[in-house]
C-alpha cells in the first residue's frame, strides 16, 4: 500500500471533510468501489453473501476475491460512518493525538481505515508525526485497501507524513509470530467486528484472547467493538452469551476506559449513496492495558498473601511461565511455585497463615461466563 495519488487540493486539517461531514466518507466510497457497484452481477452477489452470512459460511465470503469488492461497496459505508463517530469521542480522539501505530485486525474491509482516517482528520497537521493504520485480515484486501487509499489521499490530500497505511494478512485464529509482534508494537489494537467468525471454532477463538493478553503491552489500548444483536451471541453447551462477555473474565489485565453494552448508531439524513445504508447497533469497551510480567504478577500476589516478597531466579520464572497453559492457570500456579521458596523463612504459624491466603488467591476468576478452556 505504498502508491501515491496527488491530491486535488491541499491538505485543511479538520475543515478537508466539509459539511456534511458523513457524506464526504461516503464520495470516498464511491469513487473506491465505482467498477464494483457498475458489475452486472452486483446485486446476485449481495444476496449471495447474505445467504452465507446467515449459514455463518464466512470463508465462502472472504476466500472467494470476486466477492471483496462487492462486500465493501455493500458493507464498509455504515461502518465507516460509525468508526468515524466513534473516533471523534474525546477519548478516542486524545489517543489519536498521541500519533499511534494502530493495528485493526480482522480489517481487510476498509471500514476501519476510512473511519479512522477521518477523525484523525481533526487533530492532523503538517506539523504531527505520521499516524501508522496498520489492517491485518486473513484474505488478501490489498487491492481494495489501495483503491481506498487512492481515494482518500485524492479526495482529503492526506500524505504519508499525515497517516501511513500498511496491510499484512495472518489468520488470527493460528497466528504467526509476525501478528504477535504488530500487537506488540502497537498503541492502539482494535477488534471490530471480528468476534462472531472467530467464535465459530471457539477453541483457537480463545487462543486469539489470551494472545491478545499476552501481547498488549502496558500502556496501549485494546479496542472492542461488535454487534450487540443475537448475531454476536456464542453458544456454548446449551447456554448462549454475547461475546464481550467472554471479557470480563480478564479484567484484571485491563482497565476499561470506555463501554457500553448497547450503543445506536444513526447516521445523518439525506446522504447520497448508490445504495441504503443501515443504522446499527453495537456494543464498545476500550481497555487499557495494564498487562504485568509474570514476575510483577507473581510478586504482586504473594505481598497479598502477607507482605511476603520472595525472590526467584529466572530459570524458575521461565519453567513458570512454559507450564502456563490458560489464563487462569496464572492465580491456581502462583501460591503453588513459591511455597517451597518462602517457607524456609517462616515460622509454623506464619505458614498457617499463609496457607489461608493461598487458599483465597488460588481460585479461578469468577466471571458470568464459561472459562476460558
Amino acid at each position: 500500500m505504498s502508491e501515491t495519488v496527488s491530491g486535488a487540493s491541499e491538505f485543511r486539517g479538520k475543515d478537508v471533510l466539509g459539511k456534511p461531514q458523513e457524506q464526504s466518507l461516503l464520495n470516498v466510497l464511491r469513487m473506491a468501489c465505482a467498477e464494483a457497484m457498475q458489475r452486472p452481477d452486483f446485486a446476485a452477489r449481495v444476496q449471495d453473501i447474505k445467504q452465507k452470512f446467515y449459514v455463518r459460511d464466512f470463508d465462502g465470503i472472504f476466500l472467494e476475491p470476486s466477492n471483496l469488492s462487492v462486500y465493501t461497496a455493500q458493507y464498509v459505508p455504515r461502518r465507516a460512518l460509525c468508526y468515524y463517530d466513534l473516533f471523534s469521542q474525546p477519548q478516542l480522539q486524545r489517543i489519536l493525538q498521541t500519533q499511534p501505530q494502530i493495528l485493526c485486525l480482522g480489517a481487510g474491509s476498509g471500514s476501519e481505515l476510512l473511519g479512522i482516517t477521518a477523525a484523525c482528520c481533526q487533530i492532523l497537521s503538517d506539523n504531527t508525526q505520521p499516524i501508522t493504520i496498520h489492517s491485518q485480515d486473513y484474505a488478501d484486501w490489498s487491492p481494495i485497501l489501495q483503491s481506498l487509499e487512492n481515494a482518500i489521499r485524492y479526495k482529503w490530500n492526506i500524505r504519508p507524513s499525515h497517516i501511513t497505511y500498511e496491510f499484512s494478512k495472518d489468520n488470527l485464529l493460528s497466528m504467526t509470530k509476525s501478528t504477535e509482534t504488530l500487537i506488540e508494537n502497537s498503541q492502539l489494537v482494535t477488534a471490530m467486528f471480528v468476534f462472531g467468525e472467530l467464535f465459530a471454532d471457539k477453541a483457537n477463538a480463545i487462543n486469539f484472547v489470551k494472545t491478545i493478553v499476552r501481547c498488549t503491552k502496558p500502556g496501549a489500548f485494546f479496542l472492542l467493538v461488535d454487534s450487540a444483536g443475537s448475531f454476536s451471541s456464542i453458544k456454548v453447551g446449551s447456554n448462549s452469551y454475547m461475546a464481550y462477555m467472554f471479557f470480563d473474565s480478564l479484567k484484571q489485565h485491563f482497565e476499561p476506559v470506555i463501554s457500553d453494552d448497547s450503543k445506536w448508531f444513526r447516521h445523518a439524513r439525506g446522504l447520497d449513496y448508490p445504495l441504503p445504508i443501515e443504522n446499527m447497533r453495537y456494543f464498545l469497551t476500550d481497555r487499557e492495558a495494564a498487562l504485568l510480567t509474570e514476575y510483577e504478577l507473581i510478586r504482586n500476589e504473594v505481598k497479598k498473601m502477607g507482605s511476603l516478597v520472595a525472590e526467584i531466579n529466572e530459570d524458575e520464572l521461565d519453567a513458570l511461565t512454559q507450564s502456563m497453559r490458560s489464563v487462569e492457570q496464572k492465580m491456581a500456579l502462583v501460591y503453588t511455585v513459591f511455597r517451597s521458596s518462602i517457607y524456609a523463612h517462616l515460622s509454623q504459624q506464619e505458614i498457617s497463615q499463609t496457607n489461608d491466603a493461598a487458599s483465597v488467591y488460588s481460585e479461578p476468576f469468577q466471571t458470568n461466563c464459561p472459562p476460558f478452556d
